[in-house]
């Protein structure tokens, strides 16, 4: 080896700065990337939670109406709607400010209707008073449960709308 060394062109001039700002906006994209894909998933695993059938007449559509309105109840209003069907008792959440739940007991007949605070007293009193007392005895006496609950999200929904 001899003592030569070779010689590219004189001093190193740093990072240009078109390099950079495209490295700034590669970095930024798939910073956006992640969290608009972690989101989804984390709201995808909220929807399937707060909806459960155990007794299967639930049809899809009917199911993802109930999801729609999960989600515009968010949204719009902060709350989380939780619907629990099944052949059997069913055990209310603990009182929660922020969720409204709604639990069939589909052998039994009965339903369970838990308003938070802010909802009852948002609610038209006599709509409040049936979701908790008896809206759905018609629906089970009919055999027609499913459309029942859909009713009464939609009838929340469209209260709550009537009053903004």
């Amino acid at each position: 080896m001899s003592g030569e060394r070779i010689d590219l062109g004189g001093p190193r001039k740093g990072v240009a700065v078109p390099r950079l700002m495209l490295l700034v906006c590669v970095i930024l994209g798939t910073v956006w990337a992640y969290s608009w894909h972690f989101g989804n998933v984390a709201e995808r695993f909220n929807r399937q939670d707060s909806i459960s059938d155990e007794t299967g007449f639930l049809t899809p559509e009917r199911v993802y109406l109930l999801r729609d309105a999960a989600s515009a109840l968010r949204r719009a209003y902060g709350l989380t709607l939780m619907v629990k069907a099944r052949p059997g008792p069913v055990t209310p959440p603990l009182p929660d400010s922020r969720t409204l739940f709604i639990g069939l007991d589909t052998a039994g007949g009965t339903a369970v209707v838990v308003l938070p605070p802010l909802l009852a007293k948002a609610l038209p009193v006599e709509l409040a008073q049936s979701l908790q007392s008896g809206y759905f005895a018609p629906y089970f006496a009919a055999g027609t449960w499913p459309e029942g609950l859909c009713s009464a999200v939609l009838a929340i929904l469209e209260a709550l709308r009537d009053q903004h």
